[in-house]
């Protein structure tokens, strides 16, 4: 990506808001509307929704985990401004920059350079999300598992072993069999 110019940077920094999230934390729920993004200076953050398959345990899915480097949003609900229909939740101890909608809005109408940038950067996403698609796409558990940890290595060991069943979308049982598998090279 093309870096910003001095005047776009200073107007930049002097809007973002460092933030301190311990693990565990919740920083957007259902129903809310997400008025930030997430740049995650160190950390890890996700955001997970529960679908209804049955009314006495709905099935908890994982639809983007974000680490260093990245951000995090609820892409819906910033962009449109409706209530969010998923959870942020922050997976270790994280930093983070907050860019309210309003100034990420006003920065594109100001500099054309941050508007070139958020276009990049849309760019990427669309390209994640592809990426995400066609892993969810394979059949094969042990392949999808395979496929994740090669495009991913940076996030191993740091995600439960059930928000890892939830992002590729298989059992906790099934990821339990899979590492036990390559444990002892018998896949």
């Amino acid at each position: 990506m093309k870096p910003l110019s001095e005047a776009t940077q200073k107007a930049v920094f002097q809007v973002l808001q460092y933030q301190f999230y311990p693990k565990g934390s919740i920083v957007l729920t259902p129903g809310k509307i997400g008025e930030c993004l997430y740049f995650v200076e160190k950390g890890l953050m996700r955001s997970y929704y529960f679908e209804e398959e049955d009314e006495r345990e709905p099935r908890e899915i994982t639809a983007w985990i974000v680490a260093e480097g990245g951000v995090a949003m609820a892409t819906e609900s910033f962009y449109r401004q409706i209530p969010s229909a998923e959870y942020l939740e922050v997976l270790e101890d994280s930093t983070v920059f907050t860019l309210s909608r309003e100034d990420f809005l006003e920065l594109q109408r100001r500099y054309a350079d941050f508007a070139r940038f958020v276009l990049q950067f849309t760019e990427q996403y669309l390209l994640i999300y592809d990426a995400r698609t066609q892993l969810l796409r394979m059949r094969s558990p042990l392949n999808r598992y395979l496929a994740f940890d090669r495009q991913y290595p940076f996030l191993r060991g740091r995600l439960s072993q059930s928000i890892l069943a939830s992002y590729l979308n298989m059992s906790y049982y099934q990821i339990s069999r899979i590492r036990t598998q390559i444990a002892r090279g018998t896949r």
